[in-house]
This record gives C-alpha cells, sequence and structure tokens, in this order.
C-alpha cells in the first residue's frame, strides 16, 4: 500500500477493515495475502471479467479488496493525490467513468503492436488518472487492462514490469506516456 497524501487514510483504512486489524503493518501483510489469493482466482478463470463497463470493474475491484476492505468495489468520496499528482476530483468520478468504459466499448480492434501499446497506455493512464478507489486502484486496473488486452488479441505480461521504472512512467503518464508506451512495448505481444 503506498500512502496518499491526506492524514486520515491509514486511519480510514484501519477503522474500515472486515478483520479488525489494527495495525498498518498487519493490514498490509493481510491484505497482500487476501489479494493474492483472489487475484489468483482471476488468473486461473474462476472468476472472468465479462465486460469492459464501470459495473464490471468495480465488481473486480469487490471481488480482488472483499476479505479486507468494507469499501470494496465503491468509488471513493474523497479527493486523493500521491505526491504531485491529484487524482480525478471525487465529484467527477461517475461521469469521467462512464465516458471512459463507454469509449472502452466502442474501441476497434488493434491491429499492429504500436496501435495495441498506443492504445493500453492511453487506457492505463487514463483510468489511473481516475483512482476511483481509496485502495488498490494499481492492482485493478493491472488485471483488468490485462483481460482487455486479450480480448483485442495481445497478451499483456505486467508481472514482468520493472517496478521503478513503471512506476516512473506512470507518474509521466500524467502528460506524456512516451516512457509508459516504451515499457509496455517490451510486455506486451500478439496472441
Amino acid at each position: 500500500m503506498q500512502r496518499y497524501n491526506f492524514g486520515a487514510d491509514d486511519d480510514y483504512l484501519l477503522k474500515n477493515n472486515k478483520l479488525g486489524i489494527t495495525t498498518m503493518e498487519q493490514l498490509e501483510r493481510a491484505e497482500q495475502y487476501a489479494f493474492m489469493i483472489r487475484a489468483l482466482q482471476v488468473e486461473t478463470e474462476r472468476y472472468t471479467i465479462k465486460h469492459f463497463t464501470k459495473q464490471s470493474f468495480c465488481s473486480l475491484h469487490h471481488h480482488l479488496f472483499q476479505d479486507i476492505f468494507t469499501f470494496a468495489g465503491e468509488f471513493r468520496d474523497v479527493q486523493l493525490s500521491k505526491g504531485n499528482t491529484r487524482f480525478c476530483q471525487a465529484q467527477f468520478l461517475d461521469d469521467m467513468a462512464d465516458e471512459l468504459f463507454a469509449e472502452m466499448r466502442r474501441e476497434g480492434n488493434w491491429d499492429t503492436t504500436v496501435q495495441a501499446v498506443e492504445r493500453l497506455a492511453y487506457f492505463k493512464a487514463e483510468l489511473n488518472m481516475l483512482h476511483p478507489f481509496r485502495e488498490g486502484n494499481g492492482r485493478t486496473i493491472r488485471i483488468f487492462l490485462h483481460a482487455y488486452a486479450r480480448t483485442k488479441g495481445y497478451e499483456w505480461h505486467y508481472m514482468n514490469l520493472v517496478k521503478d521504472a513503471y512506476m516512473n512512467s506512470m507518474i509521466q503518464s500524467v502528460t506524456n506516456t512516451s516512457e509508459l508506451r516504451r515499457i509496455l512495448y517490451d510486455t506486451l505481444q500478439p496472441i
């Protein structure tokens, strides 16, 4: 869990965990374990993403974090930022998400790897700026877009991402996706 820039974050997570955990260290360990199990269910297709809608995105987040957080699958109602990055304001989340998921549903085929990289980088950066949940945004987005890329004929090997380079590319993607595209090019292959 990477901390957001508002003071009540840890308190909120501790108060809204289903296990009654009282320290962030314990909560982080429990969350990692529970997430790993739920993510494996997605990977082994015991949980499938069939539609690429706001509802299916929220359902995926709920699936991944239902064992830990009471707010799993629910959009946040507070402002979030990390470092110098301010994410979508809470009051605009629903409308912005509706627009983005409608765009995903209208998306045509990805005919080349270059096009696939360009479009995946675009959707990755846009979903990241939405940052609709209090916790678990990056993991939910990666799993969701992995499934989406498959529908376009591409396998995204996001487990091969180098963490520091990937995180830097995500920070830069607020204004420029060139570094993110470079990283994605190395992890995206036609099926």
